[in-house]
């Protein structure tokens, strides 16, 4: 059997196992249980080893024509290689674990290492901050070593106008992003596995390290957004839509995990809860590493004996496509930093949680879990099939990439600039509302379970709705080279909003 077909029969049996220990779980004793979780690692594993096997062992078989992966002639080609476009949203995904684990399995954590319930805001907020403090500083490296390699090509002037690049660029994009960007990767992978065996040992697990790598966890994924970006932007949508796809996979996860394993009578839920999210980010972070291993190093060196990077398809000295700021760039730039900036000063501390009947809150914030999908994935779609339609339009012969002023979907996505002083008028709303429960508009908003509903839905879209076509629509308006700047401001907004979001929360319930 070749090892295309073994991988086949990997997956088949993973799925079938997988099936026989969700509909059996109840029924079997801890040593099948066991037993069967070890085997199922086993094929999860093969599966992967397999598919890099195969992989390697014919890198010629889906890289050597242009017109299936990845070598395109030009960079308005939509992007081909299968690995990379599994890649790019495995890594979002696998990137916004660490978040999970900071909010959605805080009250079971916490019953693992024995704290008061009475901690648990401060258990959560803790966890939380150390994670989005540390994200700064891997923000502030990500940014710097993609301007160094833009900075350095910038001063030489060498890349052509196809955007294929002096081979000397490639090797400094090379060695200063593709490598630590897959380096991060792995990090990542390596930092669920800590926290997984700092969590299990012990009648209360360790709870100072598991707040220090959850930290560490933080500084990764700060360096590793940024250079997701600087790889190649071409695949940013796809990356966007498995950043939005986490929050349905998890709350799925979860669901399973309470389900099978809800009783306490029966189970040490708290404890086996947290395992399976450990478990699952560690499977899929590592899944992430290797397909990004692959995708960026291992194919693109075994593709040329020389192992000269002027040969590699995937890699890129440049976003290409981009020119000096123009009024055009304007509204997505505003779209990045207002969508990334504002929406946790409000969401989910003061809307939902403040002005929403709290049997709501829960239906609220399963409703975002779908809907948020549905922005990057439409955008996506758009890009590949109907790019015209989309905020990333290509032309060829014809400059390249277009500006929205140029053509007619464009003009209407510089309309929905707009969705930003919507978002930054509600939250003045919800606030308002807040400090003067006596008027007119506190009185139609809160506790009015539709109208409440329904603007802490819109504003939570408004910033999925800009991030989705903020980013893609930065660099179809020529501004690739410098995406990670609105991106680092909106960041850095984001990150300081939040924290004084939750001063001024506890300074309210003081009044």
């Amino acid at each position: 059997m070749t090892d295309t077909g073994t991988a086949k029969a990997c997956g088949v049996l993973s799925a079938g196992l997988g099936v026989v220990l969700v509909a059996l779980m109840n029924r079997l004793s801890k040593f099948w249980l066991i037993t069967l979780l070890l085997l199922l690692s086993v094929l999860v594993i093969a599966l992967i080893t397999l598919i890099v096997v195969d992989a390697v062992q014919k890198p010629d078989q889906d890289h050597s024509d242009a017109t299936n992966c990845p070598k395109r002639k030009k960079f308005g080609d939509n992007p081909k290689c299968p690995l990379l476009m599994a890649a790019f949203p495995l890594a979002g995904f696998a990137m916004m674990l660490n978040i999970r684990l900071c909010y959605s399995t805080a009250p079971y954590a916490l019953m693992r290492f024995r704290l008061p319930e009475n901690l648990f805001s401060v258990f959560v907020r803790r966890m939380a901050t150390s994670l989005e403090i540390w994200c700064l500083p891997g923000f502030v490296i990500g940014d710097a070593l993609d301007h160094i390699v833009q900075a350095e090509a910038t001063i030489k002037k060498d890349s052509d106008s196809q955007g294929t690049g002096n081979p000397e660029f490639k090797r400094w994009k090379l060695y200063a992003i593709i490598w630590p960007s897959i380096l991060a990767q792995w990090l990542n992978f390596l930092s669920y596995v800590i926290l997984l065996l700092v969590y299990v040992p012990g009648e209360q697990g360790h709870l100072t390290t598991f707040y220090y790598v959850i930290a560490v966890s933080g500084f990764v994924f700060g360096i590793s957004n940024p250079l997701v970006f600087a790889c190649d932007t071409s695949y940013l949508p796809i990356y966007i839509a498995g950043e939005n796809c986490f929050p349905v996979m998890t709350s799925l996860i979860h669901y399973l995990g309470t389900l099978l394993f809800g009783n306490r009578r029966k189970w040490n839920s708290d404890f086996i809860i947290v395992y399976i999210d450990l478990v699952v980010a560690i499977i899929i972070s590592l899944v992430a590493a290797v397909l990004w291993t692959v995708g960026y190093l291992i194919l693109e060196l075994t593709e040329t004996a020389t192992q000269d990077p002027s040969e590699m398809k995937h890699i890129h000295p440049f976003t290409f496509g981009s020119e000096n700021p123009s009024g055009d760039q304007l509204s997505p730039v505003l779209m990045i930093i207002v969508g990334m900036g504002l929406v946790y000063m409000v969401y989910p501390a003061i809307a939902p949680g403040m002005i929403v009947p709290f049997y709501l809150v829960d239906k609220i914030e399963m409703f975002i879990l779908i809907a948020s999908i549905v922005p990057p994935v439409i955008q996506a779609i758009l890009i590949k099939h109907k790019s015209e339609w989309s905020v990333k339009y290509y032309k060829y012969n014809s400059g390249g990439f277009q500006k929205w002023s140029q053509y007619g979907a464009g003009n209407f996505y510089h309309f929905l600039v707009t969705l930003a002083p919507l978002q930054i008028c509600l939250a003045i709303i919800f606030v308002y509302s807040l400090h003067h429960r006596e008027s007119n508009v506190a009185r139609s908003i809160i506790n009015q379970p539709k109208m409440s509903t329904f603007l802490t839905i819109l504003f939570y879209m408004c910033h999925e709705c800009m991030l989705a076509l903020g980013f893609s629509g930065f660099i179809g308006n020529k501004g690739g080279d410098l995406i990670l700047i609105p991106q680092y401001i909106g960041a850095l907004i984001m990150i300081f909003g939040a924290m004084y979001s939750e001063g001024y929360i506890i300074e309210y319930n003081k009044l």
